[in-house]
């Protein structure tokens, strides 16, 4: 029983070491835990502590910048206050000004209304002197006479009598001085058909045969009968206008001058022959009938301008061309009775050129100037079947 007691004594006090020993490891596992929670305490109360100083530093900040932006917005508002003033202050000095205006011009205006009507008299009395005197001025510009017209312009005295129906053809003739002699032809032919149309030469050199052949039909086919009339030169073409007209009139001293077709043809030998071919065919179509006109044969003709000119350019006064029926009567004296204007008194350009006075017709446009060349007229370039029939000794004029 001792023996028995003496081991379960043993045995207890096994257990309560045991259990003492499980006890001690509880608590030390305990304190850890209990330390452990303790640092991460404190950890996290250092964090918050850190925190809460963030924050702190962020109000202070914010603080800070609303008391900056209250300070700027007083300010602003304390300067908006003060511009707001002054423009009010503006404001009402402006509405003082436009108020004594208002009364300063009611005052005027009917200052101005109680002296309206002499006002408007004086006005009236000033404008009718200004009309009366442009009047005078323009009266003065233009002479009495009107422009006569006659189915026979050759007065019993010899004068010649030119109507306002009449077409300056200067310089070298193109397509433009046909385009422009050939609508007024067709113009007068419209406006009256019994009265005839003047085309005055005062000096042309000639020009391009098809522009030459088109005013030539344009005539022949008017109803209205056309008359040349030369005061100057007219050699070429133009000379073949004046002889093929219906009747062409001259001054003694004016030169006309017929010549063959002459022209400048490049290429090769069958396009040289081809271009000889055309020039023969134009001679043949224009001289041909001035010739007959004249009495005699083409080749008669081409002979006889070498027979009076090495170079085969036969000149003669008008008064010597009668004879030979380049001119049809040679006159002493012309009466220009379409200028009826002042030339004075129109307003010209550097440049321009003439206008009919009763702006039915400007003069005949020709070449133009080329700087380049000095004293050189520059023509339009003709289309591969045209040629100039032109006369030009020295060498004044060249094409494009």
């Amino acid at each position: 029983m001792q023996a028995e007691r003496d081991r379960l004594y043993l045995e207890n006090q096994l257990r309560e070491e045991k259990l003492r020993k499980e006890l001690a490891d509880s608590n030390a596992e305990l304190q850890r835990i209990k330390t452990q929670v303790d640092l991460n305490r404190a950890k996290a109360d250092q964090a918050l502590a850190g925190k809460n100083l963030e924050i702190q530093k962020a109000r202070l900040e914010m603080d800070e910048i609303n008391t900056r932006l209250a300070l700027e917005t007083a300010k602003i508002q304390e300067t908006m206050e003060k511009d707001l003033a002054e423009l009010r202050a503006k404001r009402e000095r402006a509405d003082m000004a436009a108020q004594v205006a208002i009364a300063e011009f009611t005052q005027q205006s009917n200052t101005f209304k109680t002296q309206e009507p002499q006002w408007t008299s004086r006005l009236a009395e000033l404008r009718a002197k200004v009309t009366e005197r442009e009047n005078e001025i323009e009266a003065e510009a233009y002479v009495d006479e009107k422009p006569v017209y006659s189915t026979d312009p050759v007065q019993a005295n010899g004068d010649l009598v030119i109507s306002d129906r009449r077409i300056a053809l200067n310089g070298p003739i193109t397509s433009e001085t046909a385009d422009f002699v050939c609508s007024r032809i067709d113009f007068y032919n419209n406006k009256n058909k019994e009265y005839p149309i003047f085309i005055v030469i005062d000096d042309s050199p000639g020009g391009s045969v098809m522009a030459g052949y088109k005013i030539l039909k344009s005539m022949h086919s008017s109803t209205a009968p056309v008359f040349v009339v030369v005061k100057s030169y007219a050699a070429s073409m133009a000379a073949a206008i004046c002889t093929l007209a219906q009747k062409s009139f001259a001054y003694p001293n004016a030169i006309i001058v017929h010549h063959q077709i002459s022209n400048g043809i490049r290429g090769n030998l069958t396009a040289q022959r081809e271009g000889v071919k055309m020039l023969e065919q134009w001679w043949d179509r224009l001289a041909t009938p001035i010739a007959h006109k004249m009495g005699i044969s083409l080749e008669d003709f081409s002979k006889q301008m070498y027979t009076h000119s090495a170079s085969g350019d036969w000149q003669e006064f008008a008064d010597n061309a009668v004879k030979l029926k380049w001119v049809d009567v040679v006159i002493g004296r012309c009466r220009e009775t379409a200028q009826i204007k002042n030339p004075d008194k129109e307003q010209r350009t550097v440049g321009a050129v003439a206008t009919n006075p009763l702006g039915q017709g400007d003069a005949a446009p020709s070449g133009k100037a080329d700087a380049r060349a000095g004293r050189s007229v520059v023509l339009p370039r003709l289309n591969p079947l045209d040629c100039y029939y032109l006369y030009d000794p020295e060498g004044v004029y060249r094409t494009e």
